[in-house]
């Protein structure tokens, strides 16, 4: 069978078990095998048992639960809480401060955490609160919130850049690097959005009052800062000065976050049981979703569709200016009916060959299609972000929410356009280590 009608075939299956309200990951699976199954018949089943052995027994993907257990430390022991508080009262006197907080406290929590949901719904529930009780427009609010929630996915750690690095084979330390600039360029378009949006209606958020706050209490807050900052610098930081791996990055993190929470005396057994029961139940989900996609691109490979696309793309003679409008626009599609890492795993073995041939760095590349999930997680049916911060906002309605993150996903086209015409933005960094 061609590779064509193979393509047909797994674009086909997956819409039909997603439609029938198959879980992803489930449906990755099963149209894998389906296909192999059609394909080459039963000479490649026993291939299935080595990719799964193979994937599972990475030492790089350690690093997964170790930044999830890291970021539900902190969860679990409201530590997100007291930083959002803090940097609340250092940005009162800015006008529209607590809006510009929540981006730089989601990019803050991001550089934690590493998912963009969990960023999401963690400063959703610390900042709604306050930004309701001090009146500030309700689209501006949630729309902040769910925009901010992405930073999880691109300033790293960021589990979907572990798994491209696992996918694709390249260094996990280059592509954390590659995502830090680009992380904060979105954090400063965001700002810019706020800005502009408060200067064309000043009425979206309250006037400035100068409230007095003692010394005791400005003290407290920087203490709060500080402490939140001291954890991520020092992960970020060894990284960089290649005093630890990724991997052992994780579990640094994580020890820190848990010296940390008992020096706050706020880590119990009870919350502590809590993270590792969390951390387990997402790195099972995540490990599977994983599994599943190292399956289907061993299939799109064995039938031929990687080398086929590649072919007809240097058939067809595009530039690469065309190329990456089609790949734009093949992602923001996928980006309405799949989830961010499923949406990867499921391109990536068709378009990469491409991508190379075409002479894109493979490290861009990753921080592309970092910033294509974000998008994907604010854009219905399945904008993960929109119905996150649905859940901790009182039930502020769904489109609601999608009105007010519109700006901030045209702010994140504007960063698609800049890494495209300057590479360096994402590869810089990455050059400067060695």
């Amino acid at each position: 069978m061609s590779w064509e009608w193979m393509l047909a075939f797994y674009g086909v299956g997956l819409g039909v078990f997603i439609g029938l309200g198959c879980p992803l990951a489930i449906a990755l699976g099963l149209v894998a095998i389906l296909g192999l199954l059609l394909h080459s018949g039963t000479m490649f089943l026993p291939t299935v048992g080595d990719i799964l052995w193979n994937t599972g027994n990475s030492f790089t993907l350690v690093a997964i639960p170790m930044f999830i257990l890291m970021g539900e430390i902190i969860l679990q022991t409201g530590q997100s809480q007291r930083f959002y508080r803090g940097l609340a009262l250092l940005l009162s006197r800015v006008h529209g401060g607590l809006a510009h907080a929540n981006i730089v406290g989601c990019a803050m929590f991001s550089a934690i955490c590493g998912s963009s949901v969990a960023t999401a719904i963690t400063m959703g529930k610390v900042a709604y609160p306050e930004l309701r009780k001090r009146n500030y427009d309700l689209g501006l609010n949630v729309g902040s919130l769910a925009a901010g929630g992405t930073l999880g996915i691109m300033i790293p750690p960021s589990i979907p850049m572990i798994i491209y690095a696992v996918t694709v084979k390249v260094s996990i330390l280059d592509l954390f690097m590659a995502g830090i600039l680009p992380g904060l360029l979105l954090v400063g378009l965001f700002m810019l959005w706020i800005k502009i949006a408060i200067w064309l209606k000043p009425t979206l958020v309250p006037p400035v009052v100068k409230e007095k706050f003692s010394r005791q209490e400005v003290l407290h807050s920087l203490r709060d800062c500080l402490t939140f900052m001291l954890l991520i610098v020092s992960v970020i930081g060894s990284l960089y000065m290649g005093v630890v791996t990724p991997t052992e990055a994780g579990a640094f993190g994580a020890l820190l976050a848990t010296l940390i929470s008992l020096a706050y005396r706020e880590l119990t057994l009870q919350r502590f049981i809590s993270a590792l029961m969390r951390t387990v139940i997402t790195t099972s989900v995540i490990f599977y979703i994983i599994v599943a996609g190292a399956i289907l691109a061993f299939c799109m490979v064995d039938s031929g569709i990687a080398r086929g696309v590649s072919n007809l793309v240097m058939e067809m003679q595009l530039s690469p200016l065309q190329f990456f409008m089609i790949v734009v626009l093949i992602f923001v599609v996928l980006g309405t009916v799949l989830e961010g890492v499923s949406m990867m795993l499921v391109t990536i073995p068709v378009l990469l060959p491409s991508v190379v041939a075409l002479g894109f760095d493979p490290v861009w590349f990753g921080v592309i299609v970092v910033v294509f999930i974000e998008i994907a997680a604010l854009t219905p049916p399945m904008g993960l972000n929109i119905f996150a911060i649905h859940s901790v906002t009182d039930g502020v309605p769904v489109n609601t929410i999608m009105l007010g993150s519109i700006p901030f996903l045209c702010m994140m086209l504007v960063l698609l356009a800049l890494l495209y015409m300057f590479p360096q933005i994402a590869l810089w960094l990455p050059q400067t280590l060695y």
